[in-house]
């Protein structure tokens, strides 16, 4: 009994194991992109319950009739489970299923009922189609239908799969259709199961991924590769990326390395040296580097997108109103500070005929319809300031209007001597009273602060330096101002080619002093947060090249990282703590980039990696043969001799695929010599002599047997084909 039963385990496990190997890595692909952060514990849970789904099959199957029934009945469960989590999805959101579906999670927001709709449905529905087609009628067409689903789902929401994931996903499939076809071959033809098979499977899998790395990519994009949701900003760790793909983290602190390639124009109406274009923030600050978490609570709200954008010149209107009722000069809101001429609305346009992206690269203080809003514009803004293009056209070319920040703005802001509490505890009071009509300011200080002044780490003495430096200033401005000119005002260096031993932001901060603009920016948001400043770290570009018709040339060489600090009464305004060293002109430079040498060269070496490996396996027996002719020298004549006829044996064995364990030497020579047309007589001689005669042969005897070896080795290793046109004749039959 325990014999059977463990004949059926390890039928199930030969007949199973691949085919929920396959489903556990759709899967994981699903998931991830729509619960990253919990994408290993929810795939474990899947291939657990993928077990037991496949057990609990076999079992239907062998019911004819209640064994349908039962699946249906299960299908028809999930299915009404599935439209309850809709619905409730539906009230808690207003997001159509199908919008969530396809949409990216920084555009729709994480969605647990959705989510959980597509994996207890969904995973249900994707094991059954398996099982189906790998137990009960196997069809390679049906599976690769299923192999296609997190290839639809990755394209239509334009993101992108690992190449290693789709190699992976590939092979399994190609190891269940091998293992499927022979299962079904005529019992007459010997399968072959043994370790070439998957060496196989292996090498043509390594050797196509090569050739893939090795090729160029395609000038020629997708639509959807063209329109993607944002462009990255870590050239750094793919020199020749195309800055087209949002990022979750942040750009690496050191080693950066650029091609200095055009990514983009701009021209505006508005007069400063430099422009610093925001193309997105990141909100927490672990394990040294920045992550952009849309799984956190403030994203899980759809009408998070939904808030309401104050611009400065409201911020400067409204307080201002506040200041003339001269109800709250002991807040610090002083009516002489209020002297600013009319704010101008200026012009932004970012333009290319080949560029694409779905994030505009605007200047700080864009003037943008929310997403409700702006429901046929052709972008809006979301709730931390980033602006998002919709109904993207082929050409790219947007215009937006913002309000700069003009040094006069940038006084007023300074001018304001108040503290976020104070800014707070007046807009409390104005609100009460009536001076102040809506509570649209208070709303938008209170997400900043819950969302900006937390979510980092940091050690005890930067907490310590971040009072140092802010303890003799009072308003808000003063201090994350104090921030800014610690960097300039103690010795620290730029410097794009500085790699440190410790890549810590504390080592920075207090060892280092050099680095780049993504290692200021971080140690500024961080020392800003610790005082209480609703502070965030900004990834974008710095505009200041020019070409002959007066545009803003933007490369990839002007990526830059800096703050923006929510000031009182002034809304998020810039800081860059990076030193000067980094806006240098790059008009002139070649697009020669040792990075981008050194990009190519690895993808070469992985290509010669994988051809030495696929020559190491065709040549593999030549390889064994010449380790046992080096190793017969270090042994005695005697020993040589066994030795050399277990070797013949052996390329018997392995030329006709028999065992011939249990052969005598008389027998062994008769084998070969029909077989394989070799006449092993002179080494069975010997070897009867030295083995079963206590005969100690000389060297020189050992040596016309080994020479002999060598002029039949060919006939050994390989045995060979019969004349063309001749076929070996049936013997005839019993009774004929």
């Amino acid at each position: 009994m325990k014999l059977k039963l463990n004949e059926k385990i390890i039928d199930f496990l030969m007949r199973s194991t691949l085919p929920i190997m396959l489903g556990g890595m759709i899967a994981n692909l699903v998931i991830k992109c729509y619960y990253y952060e919990r994408a290993e514990l929810y795939t474990v849970l899947y291939i657990a319950a993928s077990v037991g789904l496949f057990l609990l099959f076999d079992q239907l199957r062998k019911r004819r009739f209640i064994g349908p029934l039962i699946y249906i009945a299960l299908l028809a469960g999930f299915g009404f489970l599935a439209s309850r989590l809709m619905s409730m999805a539906w009230q808690d959101s207003h997001i159509v299923f199908t919008d969530w579906f396809y949409l990216n999670r920084d555009t729709a927001g994480f969605n647990l009922e959705y989510f959980l709709v597509v994996y207890l449905f969904g995973g249900f529905f994707l094991t059954s189609i398996i099982y189906y087609f790998t137990q009960v009628r196997f069809r390679s067409l049906g599976l690769m239908l299923c192999l296609l689903f997190p290839f639809v789902i990755y394209a239509k929401r334009a993101d992108i799969m690992s190449g290693f994931e789709i190699a992976l996903l590939i092979t399994v499939f190609l190891a269940i259709v091998v293992y499927n076809r022979q299962q079904q071959i005529p019992k007459s033809v010997r399968p072959i199961k043994d370790l070439s098979l998957f060496v196989s499977l292996a090498l043509f899998v390594s050797f196509a991924g090569a050739v893939a790395m090795l090729l160029p990519k395609p000038t020629i994009r997708s639509v959807l590769e063209r329109d993607s949701h944002a462009f990255d900003i870590t050239p750094m760790n793919s020199p020749d990326g195309d800055y087209t793909r949002y990022t979750r983290v942040s750009s690496a602190r050191y080693g950066t390395s650029y091609t200095n390639k055009v990514l983009f124009y701009a021209e505006t109406d508005a007069e400063d040296d430099i422009y610093y274009l925001k193309r997105q923030s990141f909100d927490n600050f672990y394990e040294e580097i920045w992550h952009n978490d849309r799984g956190a609570e403030k994203y899980t709200n759809y009408d998070y997108y939904s808030r309401v954008n104050i611009n400065r010149q409201d911020y400067y209107d409204a307080l201002k109103a506040l200041a003339e009722t001269g109800n709250y000069t002991q807040y610090g809101l002083d009516p002489k500070i209020f002297d600013l001429p009319t704010m101008q609305q200026k012009s932004f346009r970012v333009f290319d005929e080949s560029f694409k992206g779905a994030y505009v690269p605007a200047p700080s203080g864009v003037i943008a319809k929310t997403f409700s809003e702006s429901m046929s514009a052709p972008y809006y803004l979301y709730g931390d300031g980033e602006i998002s293009v919709k109904n993207v056209n082929r050409d790219y070319d947007y215009t937006v209007t913002f309000y700069p920040e003009t040094s006069s703005y940038i006084n007023y802001a300074r001018r304001l001597e108040m503290t976020g509490e104070d800014y707070y505890t007046m807009l409390k009071a104005a609100y009460e009273k009536g001076d102040l009509t809506d509570d649209t300011l208070i709303e938008q200080y209170v997400l900043a602060h819950d969302n900006y002044t937390s979510d980092v780490e940091y050690t005890d003495r930067m907490r310590e330096l971040a009072f140092q430096i802010t303890d003799q200033y009072r308003s808000d401005y003063a201090k994350a101002n104090a921030i800014c000119k610690y960097f300039e005002n103690n010795g620290y260096v730029y410097d794009d080619a500085f790699t440190p031993d410790n890549t810590s932001i504390d080592y920075f901060i207090f060892e280092g002093k050099t680095g780049v603009c993504t290692s200021y920016a971080t140690a500024m948001t961080i020392l800003a947060r610790i005082v209480g400043l609703p502070a965030r770290y900004v990834e974008g570009f710095a505009a200041y090249e020019r070409n002959e018709n007066n545009e803003l040339v933007i490369r990839d060489s002007h990526a830059h990282a800096y703050v923006e600090v929510f000031i009182p009464g002034a809304g998020w305004c810039v800081f860059d703590p990076t030193v000067a060293g980094y806006a240098i002109d790059r008009s002139g430079s070649d697009s020669f980039s040792f990075a981008s040498i050194m990009d190519y060269l690895s993808r070469a070496l992985v290509f010669v990696a994988v051809a030495f490996f696929a020559f190491v396996i065709m040549m593999m027996d030549r390889i064994l043969e010449l380790v046992f002719r080096i190793r017969q020298r270090h042994f005695s004549p005697a020993d040589k001799i066994v030795r050399l006829y277990a070797r013949t044996v052996k390329l018997l064995e392995h030329s006709g695929g028999d065992s011939l364990e249990a052969y005598t030497p008389n027998m062994l020579c008769e084998y070969s010599l029909e077989k394989n047309t070799a006449d092993i007589t002179p080494i069975a001689r010997l070897f009867e002599r030295s083995c079963f005669g206590g005969f100690a042969p000389e060297e020189q005897e050992y040596d016309t047997v080994y020479a002999h070896y060598k002029s039949i080795y060919k006939q050994l290793r390989k045995r060979p084909q019969p004349p063309k046109g001749r076929r070996s004749q049936k013997p005839a039959a019993a009774g004929n």
